[in-house]
């Protein structure tokens, strides 16, 4: 790896562009190839339906990933393969970064082609970027500011901190996660002796300042809705804290990259920290973030983009020693093909379903099988009313996934808009008062307040899956509530991951 003196502005090698872009093309074409099959993700239908009420939060994230949806949705008319190309886009940022990241650290095209190759073709890259969810923006959020850090700590262009600060004020206004990025940055370039100088800069306070700033708008939003995304982090944590959770969460550190992925952020961790480099930076940022989000008992992907730089480390660590790099091209995406189908849908729900190895990676995607099938019972559900009867029934379910699947379907069927008390839902409810009969999809018993509910139909599998709709879902049909919406709706509202 390159030595120099921090601030040096040491020259790079030249950007492997032609290479790169060849790396980039193929990402891009498999996940274009399959980002229509199979179904929506339920928090894609979520974010969706969030998008069409717009605020500057929402109990469980911010407003970015929602604005992102309904743009994307309204620009594709409904077109799955639109809906989900800013996923794609941001993978295909996410693995270029990553190679720039390996070109600041001193690698040569080697180092940024297997640097891209890894990120872009990583498992949980190809996930995020297969769907459009609020990590699929945090972990490229992480990965740029880190770049930055690193090209600030190369070249001592300070100025580069208010580029850092709104990067992160637009991911603060995604998830909160990058609050502990900014945390980790500024305790990191402490701990590195070299690396200190920036903490005596106007620049760094007001980059952080900037992003303080542009985050104003969604603490304000959560001030007046009570915090209920503290709320949600405590479930979060609730749900996480166990043993098997945490084991969980350390095996997930391996994985989410594949094998050659681990093997090369070990090696850059190993070489950062033995040649005393003072891109430890990145070796520090990801063991407070890994510190942090183990404490907090957080989810294993929240430290996904602490990664690629670690990667592009091992990368340039290892470039001389590769004799023949096509060798390690090659193991890549071999690996890469073998784990693939966990993550986006490159063979039949039935097969992921059916594989004790693909299944349990893949259980999110799992999730996208059957929701347009849902709405067409929800549909017969409700033709099986009397036609007066129809204009005092709501439509109300247990999740947000069922509800986002009734407005993004349902209006083609001929059903009005659902309902539900999860989450931002919660907020957009309750149903009118004039609604005195329910078509309801509920996991289990029916809420209390609903009266004389009758079963109608269980939800059945979809393509040879039982995810959690098929295996805990079914139809019914209640009365509403007989204290009316208004005075019930508290009973129905919960949060949850």
């Amino acid at each position: 790896m390159t030595a120099h003196r921090v601030g040096s502005a040491a020259p790079t090698a030249r950007l492997a562009r032609a290479p790169i872009a060849v790396v980039l093309l193929g990402v891009a074409v498999l996940l274009l190839v399959t980002s229509a099959r199979w179904g929506y993700h339920r928090d894609e239908l979520y974010f969706r339906a969030a998008g069409y009420h717009p605020a500057w939060g929402y109990p469980d994230q911010g407003p970015l990933t929602p604005l992102v949806a309904r743009a994307a949705d309204q620009l594709g008319g409904g077109s799955l393969v639109v809906f989900r190309l800013p996923g794609l886009l941001c993978v295909l940022v996410l693995a270029l970064v990553s190679a720039l990241i390996a070109r600041e650290l001193g690698g040569r095209t080697v180092a940024q082609v297997l640097t891209a190759l890894v990120v872009g073709l990583g498992g949980f890259p190809l996930a995020v970027g297969h769907i459009l969810v609020t990590a699929t923006i945090d972990v490229l959020v992480w990965v740029t500011v880190l770049w930055l850090v690193v090209r600030i700590v190369r070249t001592g262009q300070e100025r580069l901190w208010l580029l850092v600060g709104a990067i992160a004020g637009l991911g603060l206004l995604n998830k909160a996660l990058p609050e502990v990025l900014l945390l980790a940055v500024v305790l990191s370039l402490a701990l590195v002796p070299g690396t200190r100088r920036p903490l005596r800069s106007r620049w760094l306070w007001l980059g952080l300042l900037v992003a303080a700033v542009m985050w104003v708008p969604y603490l304000l939003w959560q001030a007046d809705h009570g915090w209920p995304q503290l709320t949600f982090s405590r479930q979060i944590s609730n749900e996480y804290s166990a043993l098997g959770e945490r084991i969980g969460f350390v095996v997930e550190q391996l994985g989410m990259y594949g094998l050659v992925g681990a093997f090369l952020w070990i090696v850059g961790v190993r070489r950062l920290l033995r040649d005393r480099s003072p891109y430890r930076v990145l070796v520090w940022v990801w063991l407070i973030g890994l510190v942090v989000f183990v404490v907090t008992a957080g989810q294993g992907y929240y430290t996904a983009g602490t990664y690629p730089p670690l990667i592009a480390a091992g990368a340039v660590a290892l470039e001389r020693r590769l004799r023949r790099p096509w060798i390690a091209y090659v193991v890549t995406v071999l690996g890469a093909a073998v784990m693939a189908p966990a993550f986006i849908p490159l063979t039949s729900p039935a097969t992921v379903a059916d594989s004790p190895v693909w299944s349990g990676l893949g259980e999110n995607q799992l999730e996208t099988v059957g929701w347009p099938q849902l709405v067409d019972q929800v549909a017969g559900a409700y033709r099986s009313l009397p036609a007066d009867a129809r204009a005092r029934t709501a439509i109300l379910t247990d999740n947000y996934g069922e509800a986002g699947a009734v407005d993004r379907f349902g209006p083609e069927r001929g059903l009005p808009r659902a309902y539900s008390g999860m989450n931002g839902y919660g907020l957009w409810g309750p149903p009118p008062e004039s609604a005195t009969t329910v078509v309801g999809v509920f996991q289990g018993r029916p809420p209390a307040p609903l009266r004389d509910c009758r079963r109608y139909a269980d939800v059945p599998d979809h393509d040879g899956v039982a995810n959690e709709e098929s295996t805990e879902a079914a139809i019914y049909l209640c009365r509403g509530p007989a204290q009316g919406w208004a005075r019930s709706w508290p009973a129905f509202r919960y949060l949850a991951s």
